[in-house]
């Protein structure tokens, strides 16, 4: 068993600094190379096996996703990854949570299993958040090479999430997000949907955390189609469904 998923020995969950969890949904043409590209930029940042966990939580999938991660798990790349399994697919929230429920790091945040944010950019800002000598820091991206639509509907929402929470961030749904572990002890019964960048936000903002923010390259997909904006319909239900969210979350919570 890899010094990744060899968690049942103290000594190797002392060593751990810093886990990455991506939810993958039908992603085994792409889980590959982003396993191996973590690998590749943890030993360039610096860390060591049995120091940086990519954790990869099998969302529910119909693909091979399963199957690849077997493979994955046998080779070389093996001791830089784990797996959570999730039955059925209940949303990209869900799956998330999933996976950040399980972390033990002191560094921990999120980011996508579709290559179109290099998993380098995590292990950055994780570097930034170590830094932090309070540890109240979030370190997320923000994105550049984006069309025009995609950008608009950021704005649109940005705009929304501060008239309706009071919530002040640029790109909110901009990858990667890297914070202290002990900001999760604070999320309670989170979105399993879309909404869940906006959730940790509004949680951490409310909480006093400084935003930080690194620029990150946006390329389109090498595989497959994205999940919340491949059609019309999909597009405007996942919009909807945001806004929806924000005022329920209002009206249960307040604004920040």
């Amino acid at each position: 068993m890899g010094l990744c998923r060899g968690r049942v020995s103290r000594g190797l969950l002392s060593m751990l600094k810093f886990e990455l969890v991506i939810p993958a949904y039908n992603e085994a043409e792409n889980l590959e190379a982003v396993v191996g590209r973590a690998k590749e930029a943890a030993e360039q940042a610096g860390f060591q096996r049995g120091e940086f966990c990519l954790v990869v939580v099998e969302n529910g999938s119909s693909d091979r996703s399963a199957e690849v991660l077997e493979r994955l798990s046998k080779s070389e790349l093996g001791d830089w990854f784990r797996v959570v399994g999730v039955v059925q697919n209940r949303g990209y929230g869900f799956g998330l949570w999933s996976g950040l429920k399980t972390v033990t790091a002191p560094v921990v945040g999120w980011s996508h299993a579709d290559q179109q944010c290099d998993p380098a950019y995590a292990l950055e800002a994780a570097k930034l958040v170590e830094g932090d000598a309070q540890q109240r820091v979030l370190v997320k991206g923000v994105r550049s090479g984006r069309h025009f639509g995609d950008r608009f509907v950021s704005r649109v929402f940005e705009f929304l999430a501060r008239i309706i929470l009071g919530l002040r961030v640029h790109e909110m749904n901009a990858q990667p997000k890297v914070f202290p572990r002990a900001l999760l002890s604070h999320f309670q019964e989170p979105p399993s949907t879309f909404a869940f960048d906006l959730y940790g936000l509004y949680v951490a903002q409310n909480l006093g955390y400084e935003l930080k923010t690194i620029p990150v390259e946006f390329p389109s997909r090498v595989h497959g189609a994205s999940k919340w904006a491949s059609t019309f319909f999909s597009r405007y239900k996942t919009i909807l469904g945001m806004i929806g969210y924000m005022v329920r979350l209002r009206a249960n919570k307040g604004r920040v």
